[in-house]
């Protein structure tokens, strides 16, 4: 199979290869010959065309963006990134909700170890909050784990919070590594629905 990934950044490219490794039932074969990835920096919106001709004549596309703002459904986002085209069966465009430290952090019990706080801390629902990152490095802020505190906390430049030096670094150790889907899958139906219609991908 040839597969597609486009995603927005480094930490959902990630995260979209966990799912992969995972999900998709061809474990068999080696991931670096499932699939080329393309980070497009930014919004997917401008690929999409291109996509839908990729996924239409050379194999499975998956596309994984965040939804970024609470005021738009995924299924309206999606809407806005195809506009007027007749979609390929096996373009698969899939939205984090609202963004993909919510994915991460619904793991709990994963994040609450890896970070050596209590687990009655982490959001039972990380799709409902308005900032899922900025949340993840307030939580990290609070970790009994001085490497981690210091790489992901956040870290404070001219009165604002920002993430720590090795953000990303150390998130995508974690998502590498650590973090458990199925457990993650409980409590976000975007990453749910997700993992779904990654699985169906062979049989498109």
């Amino acid at each position: 199979m040839h597969l597609t990934l486009v995603v927005e950044d480094d930490l959902s490219e990630l995260v979209a290869t966990r799912l992969i490794g995972q999900y998709l039932p061809m474990a068999e074969i080696p991931m670096a010959e499932i699939f080329e990835v393309f980070v497009a920096g930014g919004s997917i919106k401008s690929r999409i065309p291109g996509l839908n001709q990729r996924a239409r004549f050379l194999g499975p596309v998956l596309a994984l963006a965040d939804l970024d703002g609470p005021l738009i459904c995924p299924a309206m986002l999606v809407e806005e990134l195809v506009g007027e085209l007749t979609i390929a069966p096996n373009l698969l465009i899939r939205i984090a909700v609202l963004e993909i430290e919510s994915w991460i952090m619904a793991d709990r019990e994963g994040i609450a170890g890896w970070l050596r706080i209590a687990a009655n801390t982490l959001p039972r629902n990380p799709e409902s909050l308005d900032d899922p990152k900025r949340e993840l490095v307030q939580l990290a802020g609070r970790s009994r784990n001085r490497r981690l505190r210091e790489a992901i906390g956040p870290a404070r430049v001219l009165g604002t919070n920002r993430t720590g030096p090795n953000y990303n670094e150390a998130v995508g150790d974690f998502v590498t590594q650590l973090w458990n889907p199925e457990a993650a899958r409980l409590n976000a139906p975007s990453l749910d629905r997700a993992i779904a219609r990654i699985a169906e991908l062979p049989a498109i």
